[in-house]
This record gives structure tokens, C-alpha cells and sequence, in this order.
């Protein structure tokens, strides 16, 4: 007779292979449920090979913050992107965006997927806590399934504009614990407020938190009121910041004579 393998919750390991009988991988249907309201109070799943874990979030009233980390060792935990399939957040709905940290100011109803491939376990965990708590419903898949697939479409925008002869900042703002910035179109635009002068050097507009620094010439030839000179970057691949949980920047400098206005469209991932 062969021995049969069991993880920690009773369900039969069948190591990834397909069920003798029904010929279909045999996937969990149970959902962990818990109810967390207390700071690091979290849901845990054990993996065995899965591929994919789903968190069903709902709440009524809650002042908290939640993450999604997973270990290999077992003893230490890295924040992972979780991709919001749907929610409705205090009113405001948002769906398929890359999320890191949760911020829930009172109400939640989400479902959000962790792409769980390679790691032991994975978990939700409260990171602050105010007030509350969320019911959580979890369970984990061998089930293929694409969590997603770059390029994709930019869900996020932003424009910062100048006054005359002032410098003026873009700026994304951190997208959370381990998610970046895909940046996919950069526009920029120059405005001439008053007749100027040729200079004999470029006027450079600067970025931060972009591999390599990236440097704009902007031009500096003579200018009639009313000129617009406008400049755009649409990279064949979304540009990548450099550092997860930071802030990028567009800077325009102070410019005699000059508006500017920055459009960055983006979206968020890890």
C-alpha cells in the first residue's frame, strides 16, 4: 500500500500531478477564513507548489493597513504585489491595478491575486492598525493563471504645471512596499510668456529615481509669446524606476519667460 502525503490542513499532496480518476489537478475549494483586528494580526497559507493565492477583504468600519509578503525559509517575509481584480474602497472604486500597501480609512470590499510561485508560504498582515478589522477569506491554486502581462495599460496620470518663469516638479508618488513605477508616455511642454533671446547652450529639464538619471534638452532658440515647443517619450517598454517604495520626479528648472507643463502617464507593479 502507498503512503499518502497530507499538508498542514488534512488536504491529500498529490505533488502536482493530475488525479487518476478525474484526470484534473486537484485544487483546495476550502477558504481559510479569519477576522484580523490587531497590529501583525494575519492569514497565513502553506503552499505546496501553488501558483496563484486569492484574499477576499471585506469590512464595515476600519481605521488599518494591510500587506502581502511571502517567505521561503519560513522565518522571513518580503512584501509581494498583489493585483486588485476589483475593490471599492471607501466609496472609491478601483480595479486591475498593482497594489502594495492597503490603506483602508473605513470601509473595504476587494479581492485581490498574489502571483505565489517558488515561495513556502504567504500571508496578509496588518502593518498599522487604528481601529477595526477585516474579514479575510484565502485559499491557494496550481490552477495556471496570467496575473499579468506587460506592456500594460497606463491606469495612472499625472500633470504639474508651472508658473511663468518657475521650475515645476512631477511627481509620482511612492506606489508602496515593493512596487515600481512603469512609466509610458512622457510630455512635456514649453510655453513662451514674453519674447527671448537665443541661448547658446540647451535648457535641460531633469528626472530622479529613473535608471541612468534620464536628462531633457529643451530648446532654447529665440521665442515669439505664444510659442509652445513640446516634447514627447513614448518608450517601446514601460521605463522602470529604480527604486521600489520611492518617489520620481520630473523637474522642469526655473526659466526666464517660461511655463512648463509635465504629463506622465504610468502604472504600478513590482
Amino acid at each position: 500500500m502507498s503512503a499518502i502525503l497530507y499538508d498542514a490542513r488534512g488536504n491529500e499532496i498529490r505533488l502536482g500531478f493530475p488525479d487518476s480518476v478525474t484526470n484534473e489537478t486537484v485544487t483546495d475549494p476550502r477558504p481559510i477564513t479569519a477576522v484580523l483586528g490587531a497590529l501583525n494580526a494575519e492569514v497565513i497559507m502553506d503552499l505546496n507548489g501553488a501558483a496563484v493565492a486569492s484574499f477576499d477583504v471585506r469590512t464595515a468600519v476600519g481605521a488599518l493597513s494591510f500587506i502581502f509578503e511571502g517567505t521561503r525559509d519560513g522565518v522571513n517575509y518580503f512584501p509581494l504585489a498583489a493585483f486588485a481584480e476589483s475593490s471599492l474602497i471607501a466609496a472609491t472604486i478601483s480595479a486591475e491595478v498593482y497594489v502594495g500597501t492597503v490603506v483602508v480609512a473605513t470601509t473595504i470590499t476587494a479581492t485581490y491575486t498574489v502571483g505565489v510561485s517558488g515561495w513556502r508560504r504567504v500571508r496578509l498582515r496588518i502593518s498599522a492598525y487604528t481601529s477595526g478589522n477585516i474579514t479575510v477569506a484565502a485559499r491557494a491554486s496550481r490552477a495556471d493563471l496570467l496575473i499579468y502581462s506587460r506592456p500594460y495599460p497606463s491606469t495612472l496620470h499625472v500633470t504639474a504645471t508651472g508658473a511663468s518663469g518657475a521650475a515645476v516638479t512631477a511627481t509620482l508618488a511612492s506606489a508602496g512596499a515593493g512596487l515600481f513605477h512603469y512609466i509610458t508616455k512622457i510630455h512635456l511642454v514649453q510655453f513662451v510668456v514674453a519674447a527671448r533671446t537665443a541661448a547658446a547652450t540647451p535648457v535641460l529639464a531633469t528626472t530622479t529615481n529613473l535608471p541612468g538619471s534620464p536628462i531633457y534638452s529643451c530648446d532654447a532658440t529665440v521665442g515669439a509669446v505664444g510659442q509652445i515647443f513640446q516634447y514627447d517619450l513614448t518608450p517601446i517598454n514601460p521605463l522602470k524606476s529604480l527604486l521600489a517604495a520611492t518617489a520620481t520626479t520630473f523637474v522642469g528648472p526655473a526659466t526666464t519667460s517660461t511655463i512648463w507643463r509635465w504629463n506622465i502617464s504610468y502604472y504600478v507593479g513590482a
